[in-house]
């Protein structure tokens, strides 16, 4: 099964159980929602599609991170920094979109850990909602458009952030800015190449990379230099299957949790 497969199915089995939790009256957490995610990926991933996962215990940790990182034949990776959210379903709004601890608002510091590292920040949202109610504006030009699709959708934390500034957490407010997730995988409309190529073309084609915004102003694909010809050591180490080490950057980074690696094999 191909990336582009898995991130498919992996979206409609989101949409389904949200619709069970809705049918039944029943709120599930994104924590939940990503374990079980990450469950389907290692499974359906077998074979051709190599998937690395670390998962740290974030149990005291609220909204913790999530790493993906792309690679493939060309032995360049793209690594984009994460935060999940789910759809509250009785009101219709991401509760917690524009959390806030004492260390300030979460996109910003979503924004600024990946900056840091010159990783992609973006939220992966979690949904389900009455398809003769909402509209979505994004039409795949590869497969069938099913709003299925948008059970795992990407959004910019820049989009974020603007809609903090008015307070806005409703889906009616965020459906417009979505993207399904299983585009960063296969879309060839905006790029060629191997999966971390095609990944920022995508990104940035799609408005996902919002050039014009200081963080992310990019005349060049690679400008900022996210792609990379090696990931950081603690990604290596864990696809190699080692003890990460101590004082490696992962101690100083209490807020990631979960570190996914997508590799694509060559098709030869």
């Amino acid at each position: 099964m191909e990336l582009h497969e898995i991130a498919i199915k992996n979206s409609s089995w989101v949409w389904r159980k949200l619709r069970e939790a809705r049918t039944n009256d029943f709120q599930v957490g994104e924590e939940s929602l990503t374990d079980f995610v990450i469950l389907n990926i290692k499974m359906w991933g077998a074979g051709k599609i190599v998937v690395d996962t670390f998962s740290r215990n974030a149990e005291s940790l609220n909204g913790a991170d999530w790493e993906w990182w792309f690679t493939g034949p060309s032995g360049q990776w793209l690594g984009m920094r994460v935060q999940a959210k789910v759809l509250k379903l009785a009101s219709e709004e991401y509760e917690h979109l524009h959390y806030k601890n004492r260390n300030g608002y979460q996109a910003d510091s979503l924004i600024s850990d990946a900056k840091k590292n010159n990783l992609i920040p973006l939220y992966c949202m979690y949904n389900n909602w009455e398809p003769k109610k909402y509209k979505v504006n994004w039409k795949c030009k590869t497969h069938k458009n099913s709003v299925t699709h948008f059970g795992m959708s990407l959004l910019s934390p820049v989009v974020v952030r603007e809609l903090r500034r008015i307070n806005a957490k409703s889906l009616l407010s965020v459906i417009k800015h979505i993207r399904p997730m299983h585009c960063v995988f296969c879309c060839l409309w905006y790029g060629t190449g191997d999966l971390p190529t095609r990944a920022i073309s995508w990104l940035k084609g799609s408005g996902l990379l919002i050039s014009g915004q200081e963080e992310f102003e990019m005349s060049e694909v690679n400008e900022k230099g996210y792609l990379k010809n090696r990931p950081p050591n603690y990604v290596l180490q864990l696809i190699e299957g080692e003890y990460v080490s101590p004082n490696s950057e992962l101690d100083n980074d209490d807020r990631l949790a979960r570190i996914t690696v997508f590799r694509e094999l060559s098709s030869d």
